[in-house]
This record gives structure tokens, sequence and C-alpha cells, in this order.
């Protein structure tokens, strides 16, 4: 049935409801991204797979993913850079660029069409230009081939300086997505909606009405759903992005990118454009003033379009930059996850598939190392204080409270959902448990709705 955003077509397929207990090599948990990817690599590759979904497939932050297949990741190298070294922003820089030319020939594979694009990266003012200059340095040490752009590449806002790199490229990501599950089912990969996983337990993922037996299980969700482990937690923070999409007015040719990594990104559609919007940290007070931006942007900078569509989705940000991808806890070398991608979720989650299908296959990437999720974490000091406030230090009567580890939830009017401050979690108006690590819903009463 017809079910995809407005500006990307596309046919979705129901799947059944995971009853009684299967067996498989790999119990997949998420069918986002990162899901399918790992689903369809795994299956190419002999493995026996069970991909397992709480709502639809891609009904997560993949169906606000706005497509970008880019090795331009403004803020994210200088992250790496400070908190682990050189060495690593190189490396992981290779690795992206690299992952053109492979999403590219993935894609052909797949059917799903691409479109080359140049991406600009944009000083707005000239307070912004020493961060552009320094983003040019660096990226120049990395060996990305950018230049400076003062025609800024036909940008709608104001712009001083630009930074341009040719050859990249867009991607309707559902689409694709769906072209990994079909890829993945046609290698014998078994695939499941419509079951919120509940626990894992040892090799075993517990949904209301089945289970999955498995040697390996891949949490694919974000966050990886149900961890209190403190040093995993404080490697990741918890990102609200609203996406907008927009018809009319003269057209989009590029994509561009705010310097400032967190503030917004413009790419065309057919009709229009899509425009991404950074919200802050999930569950604290920087959204109302963020969105009157936002809106403020879209009446001065954009008048002639309009907007037809506007979704909220959660990102995983990572605390060095670098995503996090393997075993969960030494201990428990057969629960791995893959998240952490700070916004780049179409080049993270392929990344992933790979670092994954070459561990659980025997033949591990060189890199791997890099992504190992219990590396120290550099934000390990204020994570604690954050966690210690919201589930100590704050009176919790009159909110309810998160199902994860306790915190008290706060009420977002605009995408009218409880997010938690501590970790991330989110949930409906009724308490319903949307985005993890939270895995069980939340008791909402009457009078708090």
């Amino acid at each position: 049935m017809e079910d995809f955003p407005h500006w990307e077509p596309g046919i979705r397929q129901e799947h059944p409801t995971l009853r009684g207990m299967v067996q498989a090599d790999v119990a997949i948990v998420g069918g986002g991204l990162t899901g399918a990817a790992c689903a369809a690599m795994l299956s190419a590759a002999g493995v026996s797979v069970v991909l397992i979904e709480g709502r639809q497939l891609g009904r997560g932050a993949s169906w606000n993913c706005t497509g970008k297949v880019t090795s331009q990741l403004v803020g994210v190298y200088q992250t790496i850079a400070d908190a682990v070294g050189m060495d690593a922003a190189a490396a992981y820089c290779r690795m992206v660029r690299e992952a053109i030319p492979g999403l590219r020939q993935l894609c052909q594979q797949l059917g799903v069409p691409t479109q080359e694009q140049s991406v600009y990266v944009f000083a707005e003012t000239t307070d912004d230009l020493p961060a552009l200059h320094k983003l040019h340095r660096l990226e120049a040490q990395l060996g990305l081939p950018v230049t400076v752009a003062p025609d800024a590449g036909g940008c709608p806002f104001p712009v001083e300086l630009s930074l341009a790199l040719q050859h990249q490229l867009l991607v309707q990501p559902l689409p694709y997505l769906m072209a990994l599950v079909e890829a993945a089912k046609a290698q014998g990969c078994r695939v499941f909606e419509h079951s919120p996983v509940r626990a894992v337990e040892g090799h075993q993922v517990l949904t209301d009405s089945g289970s999955v037996e498995a040697e390996t299980i891949l949490l694919a969700t974000g966050s990886p759903m149900g961890c209190t482990w403190l040093p995993r937690l404080c490697m990741m923070q918890q990102r609200t992005c609203q996406t907008v999409t927009l018809e009319g007015g003269a057209p989009i040719l590029n994509i561009h990118l705010s310097v400032q990594g967190d503030e917004l990104t413009l790419r065309p559609t057919p009709t229009g454009a899509l425009l991404a919007w950074d919200l802050g940290r999930t569950g604290s007070k920087e959204h109302p003033g963020r969105q009157l931006i936002l809106q403020r942007t879209l009446r001065a900078l954009l008048p002639d379009m309009r907007v037809v569509e506007s979704h909220i989705r959660q990102d995983v940000w990572s605390g060095d930059g670098l995503p996090l991808i393997g075993a969960i806890k030494p201990q428990h070398s057969h629960i791995l996850m893959a998240t952490g991608y700070s916004g780049w979720g179409v080049v993270g989650s392929y990344l992933a598939a790979r670092v994954l299908t070459g561990q659980i296959t025997g033949h591990p990437l060189p890199e791997a190392a890099l992504f190992r999720p219990d590396r120290p974490s550099p934000r390990l000091n204020e994570a604690l204080r954050v966690t210690g406030a919201y589930l100590g230090g704050l009176p919790r009567l009159g909110a309810p409270t998160c199902t994860h580890m306790g915190g008290k939830l706060r009420y977002d009017p605009d995408s009218q959902r409880w997010e938690c401050p501590c970790h991330g979690s989110t949930f409906t108006t009724l308490g319903q448990a949307l985005d993890g690590p939270a895995a069980r819903d939340a008791h909402v009463s009457a009078r708090q709705r």
C-alpha cells in the first residue's frame, strides 16, 4: 500500500507479526536503514537472518532522513580529531569517502535511482567565516577535495562564503530501505512488523506474541533498547530534528549545509526542497525557541515556498564523533549495537552494515576497532551529572516517569510526545514507547494527558 512521506514515492509491503518461536543465526531488532542494510548484507553472505520491527519498516528516524550521501560531514571530523586524534579522523574520512561509490553501486544493484549532487557548506555571516576557514583547513588535511565557492551554488540564504564538494549523491531513503529488505528476503531473511521487542534475555529476543532465538542479536534501534550501562549511555546524545517538506518557489539545485553543523540542511526534491533543522537535545528546553527561529527562517528566507509536511525524528550523536558499532558489552559479545551516526544516517548505516557483516562472518574490517562501543567516553562526567539530576535531584510528582531508569518525563507540545531528558527515550501522549533506550510503555494518567 502507499504509505510514504509526501516527497518520495514508493510501495510499502505489509509483513506479519512475530508469533511463536523462530530460530536464526542473527536476530536484528529495528527495521530502519541500519537494520535493513545489515539484513541485506548478512543474507547475501549466507547468514540466516530474522528482522524484527516494532511498528512499520522505516517508521523511526529513517522516515525523516534527508537521503544525503556525502563525505562532507561538517563538524564530525573536527569532533573526532579533538577527542580521538587526527589519525582516527583520517581513517573515518577515508571510509566515508569509499562509501560514496559503494552506495552508488549498491543502489544500482537494487534498482534504486541516485542523483549526483554538489554539496555546499555556507557561512551565513562574517561571524561564521572563522568556522568555515577552520573546516576548510581540516578537510584539506584529510584529503577531501573541497574548494572555496563564492557563488554558494545558488543557496537561497544570505551567504558570505561557501565550501563546495562535488560528485556527491542523493537517494530516496525509504525506497532504498525497502529495496534492501526485498533483497534480504530474496536470500531467505524473515521479516516481522508490529512486533515490539520487550526484552533480550540471553540469546532470546522476546515480543508479546513470540520470540527469536539467535546466536547473535543486533540492536539497530538508535539507542540500544533496555541499555542501563552508563559508560555506554554516556557515549550517546539523543537530539531531536525536524524535517520540513517545502513546495513551490525557485528550484533548489544543490545540497546546502550550514557551517554550524547542528543548525540546518537544505536539499532539493522533485517538487521543492527538504529542510532539516536541529531542535536540540531531546527532553531539553531548547525546542520552543528553536521552533520560533525555524518559522521565522522559512517566512523570511523562503517566502515563496509552502510547508506541506513536517516530521520529527530522533538522531543519536556520538560523544567523540565516531559511530558505536560492535558488542554492547565485552562480556556479552553476542549482543551487538550500531548507532551514533550524528545525523548522517545513510552513510552511517552502510558503514555499520559493512563492519558488522565482516565481524559476524569472521572477516573483520581493519578499521573495526575504531567503532568499539566500549571505548572511553569523552562526555562521561557531563552525562553522569545529567543522569544524576534527573534521577535523584528533581521531584517526580506531576509528570510520568521513564521506564528506562526512572527519569522525569517532559511533554513537548510541538511533537506531541513525552521526552526523557536523561537518555532521550520518547513516548506518545498516551505513554506508548517510541524511541529507546526505554523498551516498555510509560504510565500516563488521564490528568497528565
